[in-house]
């Protein structure tokens, strides 16, 4: 198990609202069965890292053909054998109850 975190900022082109596309792209992730939690700048991904590469290549594949020019994605990944790597593994100590 891996945890990601996945930024696309689509920009240019037919794209005329990023807030839009963004929501299209967050669709995407939904329908990928994987756990996720979307943040304010990223959304959080768990699964297997094939699966979690994968989805970030679709995520950004999807930006360009929503119309995007221009694309930047920020993909980073952590997956630990020593400790929870998931989601609420990592932040579950720093939540409000």
């Amino acid at each position: 198990m891996a945890v990601c975190d996945i930024t696309i900022v689509p920009s240019g082109g037919s794209i005329s609202n990023v807030y839009t596309a963004v929501d299209k792209i967050i669709e995407l992730i939904k329908k990928s069965g994987l756990k996720y939690e979307v943040g304010a700048m990223s959304t959080a991904v768990e699964g297997e890292p094939g699966a979690l590469f994968e989805l970030a290549k679709a995520c950004h594949e999807k930006a360009l053909e929503l119309g995007a020019d221009d694309v930047l994605t920020t993909f980073r990944i952590h997956e630990s054998r020593q400790y929870d790597d998931t989601i609420g593994g990592k932040t579950a100590k720093h939540k409000r109850s």
